[in-house]
């Protein structure tokens, strides 16, 4: 069975930019980590995405 984990680092995306706007009156840099960690999961996505195997 091959595991492919593009869907599970694209829930992550939506996830940490809803978090982002969550906490935004609460710490001053919310949204600005919630987007840095979106980004990276949305590459991580892309590499699942875009990764050849055997």
């Amino acid at each position: 069975m091959k595991l492919d984990y593009m869907h599970l680092f694209l829930l992550l995306f939506v996830l940490s930019v809803a978090g982002g706007f969550a906490f935004q009156s609460v710490y001053d840099y919310a949204m600005a980590v919630g987007s840095g960690l979106a980004i990276v999961f949305l590459f991580a996505a892309a590499y699942c995405k875009g990764r050849k195997t055997g």
